[in-house]
């Protein structure tokens, strides 16, 4: 099975596990990347991603009596993004850079509650909010592109 169609399958089983229609799954797709091609921006095979350490992970202690935190989601459209706002950020002196299909990246979101949004960078350049220009999506409106009741998940 090719990589994008393993992806797809990851995808359609978050949905499914979620509660929400794996039937919506290519149309959902299609919105994306009509979304982005509205913007002027192309239309990604691959997203990229970055992990750092923080503190907090690096410490057991820490982690077991932290509330809750939510997260961020934030991917771009080239590697050379990711990496020069991550540096320029002062996120991490080498981020590790993980590649990622946008329906994986869609499926992280459903999987993990404590991400409340998902924001597709265009470029490296930071708006007045400290992200980069680009696409700010939020959890709530994914699950409901899904058909996913947000009550549940």
């Amino acid at each position: 099975m090719a990589a994008g169609q393993v992806d797809l399958a990851i995808l359609a089983t978050a949905v499914r596990q979620a509660g929400g229609e794996p039937a919506q799954v290519a149309h959902v797709l299609e919105l994306f990347h009509q979304r982005l091609i509205a913007d002027g921006q192309p239309s990604p095979q691959t997203l990229y991603v970055y992990r750092t350490t923080s503190a907090a992970a690096r410490s057991d202690k820490q982690v077991s009596t932290s509330p809750a935190r939510t997260r961020l989601l934030l991917a771009f459209l080239s590697a050379d993004a990711a990496v020069s706002f991550a540096q320029r950020a002062g996120l991490a002196r080498v981020p590790r850079l993980l590649p990622i299909s946008l329906a994986r990246m869609l499926a992280v979101l459903l999987q993990q509650p404590a991400m409340s949004a998902v924001h597709i960078a265009y470029d490296d350049t930071p708006a007045a909010d400290g992200l980069p220009v680009g696409w700010h999506i939020a959890r709530a409106d994914v699950l409901a592109m899904f058909s996913i009741d947000s009550g549940v998940v």
